[in-house]
């Protein structure tokens, strides 16, 4: 590294985040420096809502970490939101001349034999990463170095990202002195870190619901299997309760951290927000059939997935648009009809749900920088850019 720590960019749907953080181990375990922000408009499916907007924002958070670090950055890992990403899997196979143990370039063959879809003009690489591996047609595992056997198959997942977003996103990196950056798909590093500090290295759904859009996605192993995003989040619940109970958009917002799903009202209750009494009875409702919707959406996303996904499978929620309110996660699993864990972290820096694509950023920087060179190397190839 030529900094020494991990410096990654967020866009999220209503903020810019920059954080820098420090490697205490190869397992991806870190320590948040810093951490810079910036407010802005966000994205819609078409791109973002105020292009020109963008430039000072990203500058705003970079600028906001480098002064704390008191020091420059010179190389940054991005994250492309779902919204800017296509995602697609491939299986490959190996056979051997006998049994042999599996090494670091049968790994890589396997990825460049997968390898199969041409890239469309107005999307770029990201690269390839194993999902998981299946040893001799029988033995599935992750990470199969080391196991002897005569025929390697695995699945691999590839991401790709809109040029319409790095043209926006490289050329005011450069002009901040970062000659070096790394995109990463948001969705897969969340996903996978996620799925790495609930301790499951096996299906995996994660929902981050944010303030405009939420992404969905399905994760297997180590790799992402699938990822949705659709427009939908708390800014919506606030625009419902504004239209509802005719406040402003700031006190809706306001309004949205006294709402209790949980509790038994009745008609008449009310809570009571700067001296003013709010009918309970009438939000809980209107918060909870917008959750209802937003459930919807989550199922109706799944119709585009083409992986047979266990029952079992667990779902876990993120992002900081509905993980906040008591009793969300409650009325997301009543309208999923599946139960619905709620993000946690025994570590006081990596407990905030907002900011989990963040962690994955920083997570999937380390993993990167310890790989570099080395076992799937193959993110230098088609990750990097903009020298």
């Amino acid at each position: 590294m030529k900094n020494n720590f991990v410096a990654i960019l967020d866009f999220g749907s209503s903020k810019i985040t920059c954080m820098a953080a420090s490697k205490v181990s190869d397992k991806g375990e870190f320590i948040i420096k810093a951490v810079g922000q910036s407010i802005y408009n966000g994205f819609g499916d078409n791109g973002w809502y105020e292009p020109d907007t963008i430039s000072e924002a990203v500058s705003q958070a970079i600028s906001q970490v480098e002064n704390k670090m008191k020091s420059r950055i010179k190389e940054i890992f991005v994250g492309v939101p779902g919204v800017f990403c296509a995602q697609t899997t491939s299986e490959a196979s190996t056979t051997f001349h006998s049994k042999k143990k599996i090494d670091v370039d049968d790994i890589e063959e396997i990825i460049k034999k997968a390898d199969i879809f041409k890239c469309e003009s107005d999307y770029s690489p990201l690269g390839g990463k194993p999902v998981y591996f299946i040893l001799d047609g029988a033995l599935k595992m992750v990470e199969p170095v080391g196991f002897i056997a005569s025929k390697l198959t695995g699945l691999i997942s590839f991401s790709y990202m809109k040029n319409y977003f790095r043209n926006t996103v490289a050329p005011v990196l450069l002009e901040k002195g970062i000659s070096k950056v790394t995109y990463i798909n948001a969705c897969e590093a969340q996903s996978s870190y996620i799925s790495h500090s609930m301790y499951n290295d096996n299906y995996s759904i994660v929902i981050d619901i944010g303030h405009i859009t939420t992404n969905v996605m399905l994760c297997g192993g180590k790799g992402l299997l699938f990822e949705r995003t659709f427009a939908l989040g708390s800014g919506y619940l606030a625009s419902d309760l504004c239209q509802v109970l005719g406040c402003d958009y700031n006190f809706a917002m306001s309004i949205l951290e006294k709402v209790n799903l949980n509790l038994e009202i009745q008609s008449g209750d009310a809570y009571s927000l700067n001296g003013r009494m709010i009918d309970a009875y009438q939000t809980n409702e209107v918060v909870k059939a917008r959750i209802n919707q937003i459930g919807e959406y989550v199922i109706k996303s799944f119709r585009f997935c083409d992986k047979e996904i266990p029952v079992n499978t667990p779902i876990i929620l993120t992002g900081g648009g509905l993980a906040y309110i008591r009793g969300g996660v409650d009325c997301l699993s009543a309208s999923l009809g599946k139960q619905v864990r709620l993000y946690d972290s025994v570590n006081a820096q990596t407990k905030r749900n907002e900011y989990t694509s963040c962690y994955g950023l920083i997570y999937e920087s380390i993993r990167v920088e310890k790989n570099a060179g080395g076992l799937f190397s193959f993110f230098s190839k088609f990750g990097k850019g903009d020298k």
